[in-house]
């Protein structure tokens, strides 16, 4: 069996939730864990901490369906989203920009949801997408925090930060 073979009978998409005990014990990228220790200090508020992270995020609206993500209204120069997609990607005419993969937003779309429930997810993913033509195989860290805009605002929104470990050809 050549290395084709077994990656074309892996899923294309796998999401595991890891947990924030993960990150606590140490155990995720310390960029991510920064995050999450400022969300936390901050009180689930957006306040000065998160222009820190700002570059590197992704924003989306508190609005999610049964197997969509929540539109994204912002995506940091440093994205890892903007990185994979590039920058003609982030100028989308759409009020809600979404990720160029119908079948990568369904699979990623718990995420959204359980950060929602419970302020925060962590997890991994490994993805197999096609990019400019070609297959490409990503495997990244996520951490999605919900936030309030404001002490006492109605609406939250999820605050998206992606670190990509591996890019396969």
């Amino acid at each position: 069996m050549t290395a084709l073979d077994i990656m074309l009978a892996r899923p294309n998409y796998m999401f595991a939730d890891l947990g924030l005990d993960a990150i606590d014990r140490g155990l995720a990228d310390p960029r991510l864990a920064r995050f999450l220790e400022d969300a936390r200090a901050s009180g689930g508020i957006a306040d000065n901490r998160l222009r820190l992270h700002m570059p590197y995020l992704s924003l989306c609206s508190d609005k999610v369906a049964e197997g969509v993500p929540p539109p994204i209204f912002y995506v940091g120069q440093d994205c890892s989203q903007r990185q994979l997609f590039g920058d003609d990607w982030t100028r989308s005419p759409d009020s809600g920009l979404r990720t160029p993969d119908a079948e990568l937003e369904a699979a990623a779309a718990d995420g959204y949801r359980i950060a929602l429930e419970r302020g925060a997810y962590y997890g991994y993913a490994r993805t197999r997408l096609h990019l400019n033509g070609a297959p490409v195989e990503v495997a990244f860290e996520r951490l999605i925090v919900a936030l309030r805009p404001r002490a006492g605002a109605p609406t939250r929104f999820c605050a998206y930060y992606g670190l990509i470990q591996s890019i396969e050809r």
